[in-house]
């Protein structure tokens, strides 16, 4: 049934008029997860593979085997998260406990970082351990949440927020890191994700939702989510993961192998490279708010494509940049572009799910991102000793980004726009 059939079922317009006005309140403090990824992921690259060398010696394998902890973590964790969110919302529970505690576990790891504790092996395990099992607890449930929260015509907005505030915190924390050094900088971290916890629970309310079923297990109800996406259950759905597995692969590209090729391209040394990587972190400021507000004008599909394209053109055009200074404003441009189909992809994916499977399928959504980062890294590292150098960098983003919009070509027209769910459907 068409989305404007609801206009004319008697007790819809209600709730049409309150979808119809923007929940800044709402979009502001939803965007605060965003934060939360915004303060601790740059800080984990940034100091924690220095510490892990530090108590470790140059015994790589054994390096290698210690950072793999978010990785085992992610797997164990993300899909048993998203799940368990699906029971506690079908239950009247709601899903918020469960990112409350994700905080406050993040925020002791965060604290721990910051003691002499980690000066040790033992100490340093489990630093990481608690941070990256609290930060992977709640990535399921924060995005089925947004969901919940947030009518589906502003999800875009929403999302937008959440980039907007993760590129603001990752410039904060990465220039205080710089100036006050690791440990006071973990301090503050830890301080406010408790902070941001606190905001979380004093400001959003879930909706009360009737019993409904939720998935009975996590790795379970995840294969049958998978298979589901497969198949083709849901229109689009497998494009808009090869999409968001490529968009992921893209960014992931840059964010490994940029400082690399910067000191071998332009000659500079890896501390004057990084004006590339906040370059991108600031295209992402400028370009977040607009891209959702652009998905929601002109529709989430087309508000992709429009990104994958304006970002194509610029990595093709820095790959003939000859100096750092001309490759600022593209990486910024590139980056600015990169949010449209960042900010777009979720709701785009989330609109056709029902809100009890919403948990188990936001797990399978972020897993799907994370196989592009794993898989990245060695694929473009084969095609770098093939190539023998790190010129090509910008030609793979480039090639990665063609593929990431014809497959949203895939995506039939009005499939995951705001307003086709099942949701804002009359009962």
């Amino acid at each position: 049934m068409p989305a404007t059939s609801a206009l004319a079922t008697p007790g819809t317009s209600s709730a049409i008029a309150d979808s119809a006005r923007v929940p800044y309140g709402t979009c502001v403090v939803i965007g605060l997860g965003g934060l939360f990824a915004g303060v601790t992921g740059p800080l984990l690259s940034a100091f924690v593979p220095l510490l892990v060398q530090a108590v470790i010696g140059e015994w790589r394998a054994a390096i290698g085997a210690v950072m793999a902890i978010d990785n085992v973590l992610l797997l164990l964790l993300v899909p048993w998260a998203g799940a368990a969110s699906d029971r506690a919302s079908a239950s009247g529970r709601g899903r918020l406990a469960i990112v409350l505690a994700g905080f406050a576990l993040a925020s002791a790891g965060m604290a721990i970082f910051a003691s002499p504790i980690v000066a040790g092996a033992a100490g340093l395990i489990a630093a990481m351990v608690v941070l990256y099992t609290g930060i992977n607890v709640q990535r399921a449930p924060f995005q089925a949440l947004v969901a919940d929260l947030v009518p589906s015509r502003h999800r875009s907005f929403a999302t937008g927020s959440v980039t907007f505030q993760m590129c603001v915190g990752a410039i904060v924390f990465l220039m205080l890191g710089q100036v006050l050094g690791m440990r006071p900088t973990f301090l503050i971290a830890a301080v406010t994700v408790l902070a941001i916890a606190a905001a979380f629970a004093l400001s959003l309310r879930e909706p009360a939702v009737g019993h409904s079923h939720a998935a009975e297990a996590s790795f379970g109800s995840l294969v049958a989510a998978a298979g589901a996406a497969v198949r083709g259950d849901i229109a689009g759905m497998r494009a808009i993961f090869l999409a968001s597995f490529l968009l992921q692969l893209t960014f992931q590209t840059f964010t490994t192998w940029f400082s690399l090729h910067g000191t071998e391209r332009f000659g500079l040394r890896p501390e004057d490279v990084t004006i590339g990587m906040i370059a991108w972190a600031v295209g992402g400021v400028i370009g977040a708010l607009p891209a959702g507000v652009v998905g929601s004008r002109i529709g989430r599909r087309n508000a992709m494509l429009l990104g994958f394209a304006l970002m194509a053109a610029c990595l093709m055009a820095l790959n003939s940049v000859t100096t750092l200074a001309q490759a600022a404003p593209l990486l910024a441009l590139a980056s600015a572009s990169w949010t449209f189909p960042t900010v777009n992809a979720y709701p785009l994916f989330v609109e056709p799910v029902p809100r009890e499977r919403r948990g188990v399928l936001a797990a399978l959504f972020l897993l799907c991102m994370a196989l592009g980062g794993a898989i990245g890294d060695p694929l473009n590292g084969g095609i770098f000793d093939l190539a023998g150098s790190y010129q090509p960098l910008f030609l793979l983003m480039a090639g990665y980004t063609a593929l990431a919009f014809v497959a949203v070509l895939f995506i039939p027209r009005g499939s995951g726009e705001a307003g086709t769910g099942p949701e804002s459907q009359p009962a």
